[in-house]
């Protein structure tokens, strides 16, 4: 029995599946999720930064607000004369005491303190998702204007009302999944996309196109093994043919070559300044060596 149960189970996995055409979706929200879940560049979405800086505010106000509260009540207890010192000692050094006596004093010192926990915790975890959120990064161009045509163009704008406006303020937009590249493969993608692409559905919109990131890095890749190949052994071959004893002119073509390494790698990479400033320095120092070996 069992293996009869196997062999069928081998059979349906062999065997193709015919597949299914995709389910309709109507403008509006279900296409525009269909849209963002099919390409991470399109999960952009609002910061509100307007917002969330009065939210702030407004939190830091109230906590500001009973902050003064707590110090009258701590003053006036110190203040009182009349007091019961045994009492107010008590409240302010023990905390069983604090936390269960049932004078008036007491209570209202803790009904303002669970106030203070509440709005406080409140406060503190705003300002940990607003840091979070201003340490996203914003969209990259070629990313949001392939975003506000899909949105803007399809046709008309996808969401109706005082959405149609939604995405206006570019300086207020934040990218959950930012594509972190060099500059070669910006030029890839944006000059070089199309010829790059895949066949994946588009909405309708003929004008846009998806293509796989590893083909980008993959060209990216062998362009930079090239032009590294190119400036090292070119470098090489000029420094032998020149003659020995032109020492000038040997000293003029590494400062060439040198000034075109650091301006492949400042260009074309997003090579810090530091990293520009070493790799250049031990370029130079390799045809410097090769040129006095070679006298």
């Amino acid at each position: 029995m069992s293996q009869n149960d196997d062999s069928v189970v081998i059979e349906l996995a062999q065997s193709p599946s015919p597949r299914s055409p995709p389910a309709p979706r109507l403008p509006g929200y279900p296409s525009f999720a269909h849209f963002i879940s099919q390409d991470g560049d399109a999960a952009i979405y609002r910061r509100y930064e307007s917002l969330s800086a009065r939210n702030l505010l407004y939190l830091q106000s109230e906590l500001h607000e009973l902050e003064g509260q707590l110090e009258a009540l701590d003053a006036e207890d110190a203040n009182d004369r009349h007091v019961d010192d045994q009492g107010s000692h008590k409240i302010a050094r023990l905390w069983h005491h604090y936390a269960r006596a049932d004078n008036a004093r007491a209570v209202r010192h803790r009904e303002l303190q669970g106030r203070i926990r509440a709005k406080i915790k409140e406060y503190h975890e705003a300002l940990v998702l607003e840091s979070r959120v201003l340490a996203l990064s914003a969209p990259t161009p070629r990313s949001l204007d392939m975003f506000k045509r899909w949105y803007l163009h399809y046709p008309g704008p996808v969401l109706w009302g005082r959405d149609q406006d939604l995405f206006r303020n570019e300086q207020d937009l934040v990218a959950l999944a930012p594509v972190e590249t060099d500059r070669l493969n910006i030029f890839l993608q944006k000059y070089l996309g199309w010829f790059l692409k895949e066949n994946r559905e588009t909405s309708g919109h003929e004008d846009l196109f998806y293509f796989p990131s590893r083909r980008v890095h993959r060209v990216g890749a062998v362009i930079s093994i090239f032009l590294s190949a190119v400036l090292l052994i070119g470098a090489i071959v000029c420094l032998v043919n020149i003659d020995p004893k032109n020492t000038n002119f040997r000293i003029g073509m590494i400062v060439l070559f040198t000034c075109l390494f650091a301006a492949v790698v400042g260009l074309l990479t997003n090579a810090r300044r530091a990293e520009i400033f070493a790799s250049t320095a031990a370029y130079a120092a390799v045809l410097c060596v090769f040129m006095n070996n070679n006298t």
